[in-house]
C-alpha cells in the first residue's frame, strides 16, 4: 500500500536524521518542562519591598505586620527618609515603596482620610499588579475593621457595625485569570507556542529537505504519484510524535501539577488534533508558496515567532490594530488557546467554543489546498538541491 510505503521511508529518514528528532520531541518536551519549574509558584511571592514610618504609631505598626504577611511582599528596607525609599525603587532594589505619613493614626481616628503613599514600578505589569492587588485588599479589610471597631466604641453592635461597613456585597468574578495562578495562565499559552514553533518548522523541514536533496520524485513515486497520499504518509509519525509530546503534557500539567480541568474532554481532545492538523498543513503552505528550503523555514519561523504575544491572552485581541488582528486570526495558537483556557479554567459550554475550531479546519483546508502546487514543484527538477 502506498500510504504505508511512505510511512516506512519517513520512519527510516527519521532514524537517519537525529536532529529532526531533537528538534520534533526533545527540544520542545524539555522546554515546555523548564516552563513548568518556572511557573511552578504559581504566582511571584515575597518580593522585596521596602516602608517609611513616620507616624510610628500602633496603627502603623499593624499595617507594616499586615504588609508583611502578605504573600507577595517581604518588607527587606525600613528606610527613615523619603528620597532613600524612591532611590531603591529607581535602583531596583526593591519591587514597591510604602510611605505612612505623621499623625496617619490621629487623622484616621478624627476621619480626616489620611493619605498611604504606595510607589510601584509598573513598567512590570505582571509584578505590579500583583503587589497593587493584595495591598488594595489588605487596606480595604484593615479599614473595615478599625472602621467596625470605631462604630462599637460609640455604642453600635458587633453585627450592625459590621453591615454598617459593608453596605454593598461584591461578588466579583475574574475572566482571565480566574485563579490568579500564572501556572494555570500562562504555562498553557507557552506550551501551545512551544509546539506551534515545532510543529510547523518540523513540517518545512520535513517537506523542504525533499527539495534540498533532490528526492522529491522519490518521494512521489514512493506514493504513487498522488500528493495526498506522499503528504499524509510523510506527516504520520510526526503527527503520533506530537500527539505523545502533548499526552505527556497533559500528564504532568493536569495530573501530576494538578491544574484545574473543569471543561470537556473529548472537545478538547478534538481541538487539540485539529490544531496538530493545522499547523501540520501550513508547513505545506509555505513550501508551495517558496519552493525552496531555505526560503520556506526563514518566512515560517518569521510566521510563527511573535505567537505568544499576538494569541490575545497577554492583551486582548479587541484591542490590538488591524495589522495584529489579521495576524492573530491567521494563527493556529489563536484558537487553540481559546478553546484550552475556556474549558479548563471556565468550564465554558462546548457550543460556544466551535467557533474556535472552525478557523483550525479553514487553516487546514489552505495547506492541503496547497499541495497541488506543491506536487508540482516537487516535479520541477530546478527546484532540486537548492539550499
Amino acid at each position: 500500500m502506498a500510504y504505508i510505503d511512505v510511512v516506512k521511508r519517513e520512519i527510516k529518514r527519521f532514524y537517519n536524521r537525529p536532529l529532526i528528532w531533537t528538534v520534533s520531541f526533545l527540544m520542545p518536551l524539555c522546554m515546555c518542562l523548564l516552563i513548568c519549574m518556572i511557573f511552578s509558584k504559581g504566582s511571584p511571592t515575597d518580593l522585596p519591598v521596602g516602608v517609611l514610618d513616620e507616624d510610628n504609631s500602633a496603627i502603623s505598626r499593624l499595617f507594616i505586620r499586615n504588609l508583611d504577611a502578605l504573600p507577595s511582599c517581604k518588607i527587606v528596607y525600613k528606610v527613615t527618609d523619603f528620597n532613600q525609599g524612591k532611590q531603591l525603587l529607581t535602583d531596583g532594589k526593591i519591587y514597591a515603596f510604602f510611605a505612612i505619613p505623621r499623625h496617619f493614626q490621629k487623622d484616621l481616628y478624627r476621619m480626616k482620610q489620611p493619605q498611604l503613599l504606595f510607589y510601584y514600578n509598573n513598567q512590570r505589569i505582571l509584578i505590579g499588579g500583583i503587589i497593587s492587588k493584595e495591598v488594595n485588599q489588605m487596606v480595604q479589610t484593615m479599614m473595615a475593621g478599625i472602621n467596625v471597631k470605631m462604630r462599637m466604641s460609640r455604642g453600635m453592635s458587633a453585627q450592625d457595625a459590621v453591615k454598617q461597613v459593608n453596605l454593598i456585597k461584591l461578588d466579583d468574578h475574574i475572566h482571565s485569570n480566574p485563579y490568579f495562578n500564572y501556572m494555570y495562565f500562562l504555562a498553557i499559552v507557552a506550551f501551545g507556542h512551544i509546539i506551534q514553533i515545532h510543529i510547523m518548522l518540523t513540517s518545512v523541514w520535513t517537506l523542504g529537505s525533499e527539495f534540498k536533496n533532490g528526492t522529491s520524485k522519490d518521494w512521489l513515486k514512493s506514493a504513487d504519484n498522488s500528493i495526498i497520499t506522499a503528504f499524509l504518509g510523510k506527516m504520520t509519525p510526526y503527527f503520533i510524535i506530537f500527539c505523545i509530546l502533548f499526552l505527556i503534557l497533559s500528564i504532568v500539567y493536569f495530573g501530576i501539577l494538578k491544574a484545574p480541568f473543569l471543561g470537556n474532554i473529548f472537545y478538547v481532545i478534538l481541538s487539540t488534533l485539529a490544531f496538530l492538523v493545522a499547523c501540520l498543513c501550513i508547513g505545506a503552505l509555505f513550501i508551495s508558496i517558496n519552493g525552496n528550503f531555505r526560503f520556506a523555514l526563514s518566512n515560517c519561523a518569521f510566521y510563527v515567532a511573535m505567537g505568544f504575544a499576538f494569541a490575545g491572552v497577554t492583551f486582548p485581541t479587541m484591542s490590538m490594530p488591524l495589522v495584529a488582528k489579521i495576524y492573530s486570526s491567521l494563527l493556529p495558537l489563536s484558537y487553540w488557546i481559546k478553546t484550552m483556557i475556556n474549558q479548563s479554567l471556565r468550564q465554558t459550554p462546548v457550543i460556544y467554543d466551535i467557533k474556535n475550531i472552525v478557523p483550525l479546519i479553514i487553516l487546514a483546508s489552505l495547506g492541503l489546498i496547497a499541495l497541488v502546487r506543491v506536487k508540482k514543484l516537487a516535479q520541477d527538477e530546478k527546484r532540486w538541491y537548492q539550499l
